[in-house]
């Protein structure tokens, strides 16, 4: 039995660095593991609230983009300077989610990343947390 394991390791080492493999949940774009640039961040959260974004509910921008948009599960605040808006990114612990850089912040600078909660208590539980980020 080890030795199997230790087989279907290899295997998919090799698939995985040989850029054969399609990124799960990318329903067929053609986008390969090789497309993909890891890069470490600093990852915060926050919502569309008067305190995270200045803007109370009667603002006619509260809970919109730099790019326009409405703020959803997906959208991230970057740094223009490193990441283009409009860029897609795939973010360590959340699997099955492709996020779009459409939102900027004062706070974001660098390599660091802001991610869209739904409400400030899960924003607030998320924190601050170093990870690897994929861009295509």
């Amino acid at each position: 039995m080890r030795f199997t394991n230790d087989i279907l390791i290899i295997i998919l080492a090799i698939v995985l660095f040989a850029g054969c493999a399609t990124i799960k949940g990318n329903k067929g774009k053609g986008n390969t593991v090789a497309d993909l640039r890891a890069e470490v961040f600093t990852a915060s959260a926050y919502c569309s609230c008067v305190k995270c974004c200045k803007k109370p509910p009667s603002d006619k921008r509260y809970g919109i983009t730099a790019t326009g948009r409405v703020a959803q599960w997906g959208t991230v605040a970057v740094d223009r300077d490193v990441i283009e808006l409009g860029s897609r990114l795939r973010i360590e612990g959340f699997p099955n989610t492709t996020f779009r850089a459409e939102d900027v912040g004062g706070g974001v600078k660098g390599n660091h990343i802001d991610i869209w909660f739904p409400s400030h208590k899960e924003a607030l539980s998320f924190g601050v947390k170093e990870m690897v980020v994929y861009r295509y």
